[in-house]
Order: structure tokens, then sequence, then C-alpha cells
């Protein structure tokens, strides 16, 4: 039986999410978060930290997907990590100031960290790995509005709804590697910090629909090194896995048991 494993040098380079409005959608990761719009082409804008050219969220407008607002579907969150404190200062004050709901914070551990919803009811998690422990009065006071996110702002976590939690969490040990817990949480050391993963029972049928059709997180994309892509490769070929594989093969694609696409690039 084959295995495989994330390598530590596989980067997280996107985080993909269909919306209805594309413009609201940037106006609010920009001005509120501290994106920077690198790029916008048709219905796709790509997202980056804003002193870096990297990529780290696509936003793709599709008109013709289904919203399902105020209802459950695959993403049950995501987390965005940002590398001071500073930073996360600057979203909390941007989001106070403008009256945008906090839905949890918690600025008395070593982590400060707070849960937002997005425009169209994507869940957020947003924290920084910068221990230090500050009331919100504090926090307030010292941050400045103004600062946008550095290169080290990542996408470094998510959870997924499934019908059946035992199907998913085994397709993604099985095929990826990923080792869970009781809780059904897992943790894979990637280049540029820890990536956590997180299988929540649902028994929407929203997860059955297709990621063309419905808005929402539709797809991950990994940078993987050659020899890591052509280990994988391997790998799903002796597990009987069905992939796309494009005609340079520098692309490889696969859908898990909740239709979340999974990207691979060399």
């Amino acid at each position: 039986m084959s295995l495989f494993s994330f390598d530590p040098l596989t980067q997280l380079s996107v985080f993909a999410l269909r919306v209805k409005d594309r413009d609201g959608m940037i106006d609010f990761y920009c001005k509120m978060l501290g994106f920077k719009l690198k790029t916008q082409e048709n219905e796709l804008a790509i997202l980056s930290a804003a002193d870096a050219n990297n990529e780290r969220i696509w936003l793709e407008e599709s008109p013709r997907a289904k919203e399902h607002f105020g209802e459950v579907k695959r993403l049950n969150h995501y987390h965005i990590e940002v590398p001071t404190l500073a930073e996360l200062a600057a979203i909390y004050s941007r989001l106070v100031h403008a009256n945008y709901p906090i839905i949890d914070a918690d600025f008395t551990s070593e982590n400060c960290i707070f849960t937002i919803i997005d425009p169209e009811e994507n869940r957020l998690v947003l924290s920084t790995t910068e221990a230090i422990k500050m009331d919100e009065a504090s926090l307030l006071t010292g941050a400045n509005p103004e600062l946008p996110l550095s290169s080290g702002a990542r996408i470094s976590g998510l959870g997924l709804h499934a019908l059946d939690v035992n199907e998913e969490c085994q397709f993604l040990t099985e095929i990826l590697g990923f080792t869970f817990d009781e809780q059904k949480s897992a943790t894979q050391q990637l280049a540029d910090g820890t990536f956590s993963l997180a299988v929540v029972d649902s028994d929407t049928e929203n997860v059955k629909v297709p990621s063309h059709q419905i808005l929402g997180l539709d797809f991950l994309k990994f940078i993987l090194t050659d020899e890591q892509f052509e280990s994988l490769l391997a790998h799903l070929i002796n597990q009987q896995q069905e992939y796309y594989l494009d005609s340079k093969k520098r692309i490889l694609t696969i859908y898990d048991p909740v239709g979340v696409e999974w990207w691979f690039l060399r």
C-alpha cells in the first residue's frame, strides 16, 4: 500500500470562494481586512497581502450559483492568521469603527482571536501568533487603522461540514495523509506554519451540491515540490483515486467526498 503525506515544504497558496457580489466582497476584504487587490479579470478577483505578490484568496463571481444564505454549507469556518498584534488590532479597529458585528472575541488568552461572518456569510476566524495578552480597550487604543496585512498573513486552517464525518476523514487520511484525533481535527506542518483541518458533522443536503452550483468554498490550492507532486500522483494511481492531470503535468486536482476541490501545483 502506497503512502502520502505533506512535505513541510508544501505551501497552501490559495483559498477560493464562489461569491455573488464580487465587488462587494473585494471592498470588504480590502477595506476591512487589509488585503490588496492584486488583479481581476472577468469574474475572478485575486487578493494578496499588501506588501507581497503572493496570492491568498480568490473571489470568483458566480451569479448562477445558489446563495443558500442563512443555511449550513460545506464550509464551517476558515482561519486567517496574521503575524503581529498590530495587524490584528488594525483589522479589529476597522471593523469596530464600521459597526461590523464581531461574533466572538477573546483577548485574554495567549493568542488574541475573534470571529466574524463576511458579507456572504462565510465564517472567518482571525488571530495572531504574537503571544501578548491585551484587553479590548487597550487593543483599540493602540491600533493603527491604516495598517494593511503584511506578507506573513496566511490561511492557517478551515473546518468542513460533512454528512458522513468518518467517510471524509478516511478520505483525507488515506489520500492526503492527514491524521485525525477523536475530535475529528488534524494538523499538518507546512512551509509557512501549521495548517489545521476539522471535519464537523452536518445533516444539510447543501453539502451534496456541486461546488460550482453553490456559493462558498470552492477549492484549495497547494504548491508541491517536484518530488512531492510525483509522489502524490503515484499514490493516487495506486489508490485508484480519480484525478485530473493537465497536459503539461503541472496541475493535479481531486475532489473529496464533500465536494471540495484540492489543487496541487508543481
